[in-house]
């Protein structure tokens, strides 16, 4: 029965987290509620994420680091210089849109990536040593983009350092005492209950990072909707534009630079310049947020396809 209901879980895991996101658009007080979650929640999401991912992995990456150090640098630097020139001759400099664009760009990439990465077939060990430095810069580097953007960014470092320091060392002490609990073969044998939770733990995160986003879309629905297709449009063509570039790297490290050019943190974004409701940048940053949760289901098959094509 739980084998069966396993199977059901890890076939259709990535419309069930799009369905979170929608369930914390449709009911705000739930998403509301649940917040105090979100951190938790998090770190269990990685947690279990980096025990599917093997230790020689990692030490693969960090012996040879090049490709993540260029990787860090693209989605920090280039991405975000490139969306402004690229945006710039058809936006007007104060458009929420040109602001929301090149912020969303400059944004690090989630730190869940790497339990996307097992959805999409990237290489999580790989997102992981991106992601850490990434966020580990963002309060510094937020605050500078959203001033040369002209938007003012409240993000308080130390908040973010200390929020950033119990989600990796929580997941990390987590992974290492399931290891020495349960040892490094019992937890290959459960990989596919681990893909499982991995499912479970990002449908239910994905419920409190739609806070707001339902009285805001209910408010200006139409506005929503056409937020959410520059934002999906955006994250789509970062997507492609970050294989593309990394193409001739091995496929899952191409994958991996094509989730992570266009999937960003958008909740520590939204931290950062205010509720969905305060404003057109506020809530095009709450569109681009909802991406992250839908956008997988839409690119599984291009993804999927590339990886048996590069075989």
């Amino acid at each position: 029965m739980m084998g069966r209901l396993g199977g059901l879980i890890r076939r259709h895991g990535l419309p069930m987290i799009a369905a979170g996101a929608f369930i914390g658009i449709a009911l705000p007080d739930l998403a509301s509620a649940m917040r105090p979650w979100l951190v938790a929640l998090s770190i269990g999401t990685m947690m279990v994420a980096l025990l599917r991912i093997e230790p020689a992995d990692f030490g693969a990456v960090l012996r040879r680091p090049t490709l993540a150090i260029i990787i860090l640098a693209w989605v920090t630097l280039v991405v975000p210089a490139g969306v402004w020139l690229a945006l710039r001759p058809f936006l007007a400099p104060d458009s929420p849109f040109l602001a929301a664009a090149v912020l969303i760009a400059a944004t690090p990439s989630v730190m869940s990536a790497s339990a996307f990465a097992i959805l999409l077939g990237a290489d999580g060990a790989l997102l992981t040593v991106v992601g850490i430095p990434s966020n580990a810069l963002a309060p510094a580097w937020l605050p500078m983009v959203a001033s040369l953007m002209g938007v003012g960014a409240q993000v308080d470092p130390l908040a973010m350092a200390q929020r950033l320091a119990v989600l990796v060392g929580g997941s990390f002490a987590g992974a290492i005492l399931a290891v020495r609990v349960f040892g490094r073969p019992a937890i290959r044998r459960a990989a596919p209950g681990l893909d499982s939770a991995v499912v479970l733990l990002i449908t239910l995160s994905a419920i409190p990072c739609m806070d707001g986003v339902g009285p805001a879309l209910m408010a200006r629905p139409a506005t929503f909707a056409a937020m959410l297709a520059f934002a999906l449009g955006l994250n789509m063509v970062l997507q492609v534009i970050g294989y593309l570039v990394f193409r001739p790297a091995p496929v899952a490290a191409a994958l991996s630079a094509a989730l992570v050019t266009g999937s960003r943190n958008n909740v520590l974004l939204l931290a950062a310049i205010g509720a969905p409701g305060d404003g057109d940048l506020s809530l095009i940053i709450s569109a681009a947020q909802l991406t992250l949760f839908i956008m997988p289901s839409l690119v599984a098959p291009t993804y999927r396809a590339i990886a048996r094509r590069r075989r």
